[in-house]
C-alpha cells in the first residue's frame, strides 16, 4: 500500500470514529477534544506500533517519526515495557 493510500484510510478511519464519538455524545457538555483525542490514542499508537516492530525500539521509533529518547519517554510516561 503507498503512503497517499495508507494515510487516506487513516484519516477516513479516523473521521468516521470521530462521528460516532459525537453522535454517542448526543449534546453531552465536552471540550478539549483534541486533549481527550491525544490522549486517548497516544498510548495505543506506541503500544501497537511497539508490537508491530517486535520489540525493536529504534525501528518504532523510526515509524512514529520519533527520536528514540522521546519514544523511551513517552514509554516510561504510559508505563509500556
Amino acid at each position: 500500500m503507498d503512503q497517499n493510500k495508507s494515510r487516506k484510510l487513516l484519516r477516513e478511519f479516523v473521521s468516521q470514529t470521530m462521528r460516532e464519538y459525537f453522535d454517542k455524545i448526543d449534546g453531552y457538555p465536552i471540550d478539549k477534544v483534541y486533549n481527550l483525542v491525544i490522549g486517548e490514542v497516544e498510548k495505543p499508537l506506541i503500544e501497537e506500533t511497539i508490537k508491530y516492530c517486535k520489540g525493536n525500539q529504534s525501528r518504532a521509533s523510526e515509524l512514529l517519526g520519533l527520536s528514540r529518547g522521546t519514544l523511551r519517554k513517552k514509554m516510561k510516561q504510559y508505563n509500556i515495557s
